[in-house]
């Protein structure tokens, strides 16, 4: 999940895409970007995503992570994935938790 605001990727996203590429192929997830969606998928592209899947509307805009927990389960399970990385930010642990519930996974929290 590339974390985003005011139409800018976040650093720590960068950050864990540059790692993910160590641990395979990386594919970025970008919800709620509206018309930033492009620019923020070309820079997560940039980072080492070989995929990157957008998710927009207006669920996205109340700042709720249910929306997002329910695109990136829905994307994490038709894809088949090793893995789901996100952000160690108060919502990002949140939205992890919720998912590796919905995945019946485990999750690590503030891996480094």
């Amino acid at each position: 999940m590339v974390d985003h605001a005011d139409g800018a990727v976040r650093k720590p996203a960068l950050e864990l895409l540059t790692l993910a590429r160590r641990i395979g192929e990386p594919s970025a997830v970008v919800l709620g970007a509206g018309a930033a969606a492009a620019d923020i998928a070309a820079k997560a592209g940039e980072y080492g995503a070989a995929k990157v899947y957008v998710v927009d509307g207006a669920e996205f805009a109340d700042q709720l992570v249910v929306p997002k927990v329910d695109a990136l389960a829905q994307i994490a399970k038709a894809n088949d994935v090793a893995a789901v990385l996100v952000t160690s930010s108060g919502e990002g642990k949140e939205v992890a938790a919720r998912v590796a519930l919905r995945l019946g996974s485990g999750i690590i929290t503030d891996a480094v």
